[in-house]
């Protein structure tokens, strides 16, 4: 049977088929995609059709399927999957369900159970606070068997009134809510399948892939003037400050003089929660929140999650949530807040009242101008503990929705998918009886926490950003460097220690300044810390300063592959095994990624300059980004790589573009563009444009420019526009710069047909790399540039 003919049985038009479900007695089943198919079981027939945490089914198409009744099974085909049940068997088993799709090239038929996938491939960890190296992961959504089940039976609903959610109702007899992923070796499939079922990630501000520093330091208003004075000096990009927790007003002057020493910062202020800046450091908040804006840097301000009783907003905090809970004495808060005479309260964010007053205390920092929270969760014992509700995605989630109402793209900045709770310290990578983690990536840009710095610790968070786009999740951020330093006495990061390896060996800065050019976002952060380049030697100052700048001059390709993501759910850092599946070295470099679909990367994790890296060359051809060497894959080779340098491959015939040096990067569309193309081969890249901020890329307020790519033999071109799509603020035209790497000096060089005189184009034997000069276009029109014979 059709879905038009269900739909017909239904009384439903075809067109409405998508919201016909295929009943079978107390079982139901909803084809979503050719891949993905909603098994539903409940003794009681009271079947939900309401959104969960997870799966808000929005963004679901109406796919072809059929489905027939025989010999007592129920079977739904697709074109790509099919699903049997054995009708009147009972709840979902081993024994009543059977799942058939292709593996390889192979049909395989399996029992799709929970947590039986054999082969998964990682996914996720709450966070990496504490560590010094590889550990292993959470199960992620992919799996070399082919399939998942993702049970969300117990997961919390979203509700449309307040506190926002509901747990699930109670029943008389099993219940269970699977959704049952077919995706094969198409691993794309799978995550994309994963954004229809939960939702797009949302897009960035531009400026937020950009570079960002923060430091656990007291910093003062005019040592922000005088640290970007010293960014500007050296010619190096800034966007994004991240200021931690100290600019709050101290709980107590004596406590904190006590705990400033111990954190590494003797005589200086201290303080831990609270909800007023520190008059003797920010004496004029939205002076200094202005001023940062009119440099064209966000700000982002750290928040612990509770109050102390001495806080001068807490009596009417208190009074306003109802009462608010206690810590006990010897509570981490407690501590932490260093103020002998106060307690540490703390909040309940299942409650509305609770909820209400927690983000009231926000808005004195929000009317300052503060861009982004940076919601630290760590040490307290706040809490939002409902039967499937996922601490860590409540409240992020409910950052999102505040944020989102201040008209910010900046969603909560947060770890993410577990539940902290001071008795499973950092490690909380329990889902607290929800599947939140697979909705995180709606909500929040996930900070990894407070590592230590060692040669496997830099190469597993090379890693660690690709796996977690096995949940969905693309926004990862790393400490670049790490937080606490190189590990002291064999220990990561103890109370005390941390400033004394403060500063890291040049290599290691060096190289892990390098990854962070290469990841989803890339912010300096330490724990009292030297993680500057003017703070190195020489050598490692330039290498550093150079990939600063290179991470700038990434910008606009950055930006679109965010909106790859929003449009498809890949992830801006992949695992090799989402473009090559079939590749068994694919799933072996576990610590080389690609960055879009036609860049690889691999990390250099080991000491010297030069220093030796292993890398996976993919199939085709490759060209090395810094030295122009051309490999051809597949093949494993050893290099030895620089200082300055990194392991990057670019493919052949690929089109990469960036922007010219710049101090930070505006919201708007920039009026001048460099696209650099590779010999070798063809290829094409679509550069995405909107207004930067706002949420018109979620309507049609935007634009894609083509460009394309073509060798025939000694003749290169390159082919620009004309831009599809429009928004406020999009650029009339384009001045356009040219680069041909690979090629041999051409006899002519045309624009539009026209030969182009010498003072339009310059040739560098040394890189073989042709610089054409195009300069403005009318965003309307096409450009064509060729190089080659007369």
């Amino acid at each position: 049977m059709t879905v038009a003919a269900l739909a017909a049985l239904a009384g439903s038009s075809p067109a409405a088929a998508r919201s016909v479900m295929v009943p079978a007695g107390a079982a139901r089943f909803e084809v979503l995609t050719p891949t993905l198919i909603r098994a539903e079981y409940a003794q009681d027939r009271r079947f939900e059709n309401r959104p969960t945490m997870t799966a808000t089914r929005d963004a679901v198409p109406a796919p072809r399927f059929t489905f027939t009744r025989s010999g007592g099974w129920l079977t739904i085909r697709t074109r790509l999957a099919t699903l049997a049940y054995r009708l009147g068997s009972g709840p979902f088993s081993a024994g009543n369900l059977r799942l058939t799709l292709s593996v390889s090239g192979r049909r395989v038929s399996v029992a799709p159970q929970p947590g039986r996938s054999q082969g998964n491939l990682g996914g996720w960890r709450r966070a990496l606070d504490l560590l010094d190296g590889p550990v292993a992961l959470n199960d992620g959504l992919l799996s070399r068997a082919g399939w998942y089940v993702l049970d969300d039976t117990s997961t919390a609903l979203l509700t449309p009134g307040s506190p926002g959610f509901a747990v699930r109702p109670s029943r008389a007899g099993p219940y269970q809510d699977w959704y049952l992923f077919a995706y094969g070796h198409d691993y794309q499939r799978g995550l994309g399948d994963l954004r229809a079922l939960t939702g797009p990630a949302p897009m960035l501000p531009r400026g937020a892939f950009g570079v960002w520093f923060s430091r656990y330091w007291p910093y003062s208003d005019q040592d922000y003037h005088d640290l970007l004075a010293t960014f500007r000096a050296h010619q190096l990009p800034l966007d994004t400050l991240s200021i931690d927790t100290d600019f709050k007003r101290e709980s107590s002057a004596q406590g904190a003089q006590i705990a400033a020493a111990i954190a590494g910062a003797p005589g200086r202020p201290y303080s831990w929660d609270g909800w007023e800046w520190n008059p003797s450091l920010f004496p004029d908040p939205h002076g200094f929140l202005d001023w940062a804006h009119r440099q064209g840097l966000s700000v982002a301000l750290n928040i612990h999650p509770s109050i102390s009783t001495n806080d001068p907003k807490y009596p009417g905090a208190s009074g306003q949530a109802g009462g608010l809970t206690i810590s006990g004495g010897a509570s981490t808060c407690h501590i932490l807040i260093a103020d002998p005479t106060a307690s540490c309260a703390v909040f309940d964010w299942t409650k509305p009242q609770q909820i209400d007053t927690y983000f009231g205390l926000h808005q004195d920092l929000e009317r300052a101008g503060a861009d982004v929270f940076w919601f630290d969760w760590c040490c307290d014992d706040s809490s939002a503990s409902a039967p499937g509700l996922t601490a860590d995605t409540w409240i992020n989630s409910l950052y999102a929705q505040r944020q989102r109402a201040r008209g910010t793209r900046w969603p909560a900045f947060a770890r993410v998918g577990a539940s902290y709770s001071s008795s499973d310290g950092f490690d909380g990578d329990t889902q607290g009886g929800g599947t939140g983690i697979f909705a995180e990536h709606r909500y929040s840009i996930q900070f990894t926490g407070d590592t230590c710095a060692t040669w496997p610790m830099l190469a597993f968070e090379a890693q660690f950003s690709a796996a977690e786009g096995n949940v969905g999740l693309p926004y990862i951020s790393h400490d670049i460097g790490s937080f606490h330093g190189q590990p002291v006495n064999g220990q990561c990061g103890p109370l005390g220690t941390s400033a004394l390896s403060a500063h890291l060996p040049d290599n290691l800065y060096a190289r892990w300044v390098a990854l962070g050019t290469f990841q989803p976002l890339d912010r300096l952060h330490s724990d009292h810390g030297d993680r500057l380049p003017w703070q190195y030697g020489p050598a490692a100052a330039a290498a550093a300063s150079s990939f600063l700048r290179l991470r700038e001059a990434l910008g606009p390709y950055i930006y679109t592959l965010s909106r790859r993501t929003y449009d498809t759910g890949l992830p801006i850092t992949g695992a090799l095994y989402l473009e090559w599946p079939g590749r068994p070295d694919a799933y072996q470099h576990t610590s080389e990624f690609t960055f879009g679909p036609d860049v690889v990367v691999a990390p250099v994790a080991a000491d010297g300059d030069p220093a030796p890296a292993q890398m996976w060359v993919p199939p085709g051809a490759w060209v090395d980004y810094f030295t122009g060497q051309r490999f051809r894959g597949p093949a494993v080779v050893t290099l030895s790589v620089p200082l300055s340098q990194m392991p990057v491959l670019i493919r052949a015939g690929a089109v990469i573009p960036t922007q010219p040096s710049q101090p930070y990067t505006p919201a708007r569309p920039q009026h001048q563009l460099i696209l650099t193309a590779y010999a070798g081969g063809s290829g094409s890249f679509g550069l995405y444009d909107d207004p930067g901020t706002g949420f018109g890329y979620t309507g049609h307020r935007y634009s894609w420019t083509p460009v394309a790519h073509t060798q025939r033999g000694r003749l290169s071109t390159l082919r620009i526009g004309p831009a599809r799509g429009s928004f406020p603020g999009a650029v009339r035209s384009r001045s356009w710069v040219v680069r041909l790497i690979g090629v041999d000096r051409p006899p002519v060089v045309r624009l539009d047909g026209r030969k182009l005189g010498p003072r339009r184009w310059s040739y560098a034997a040394t890189s073989r790399t042709l610089t054409v000069n195009v300069g403005a276009v009318a965003s309307r029109r096409t450009a064509v540039v060729s190089a080659g014979p007369p």
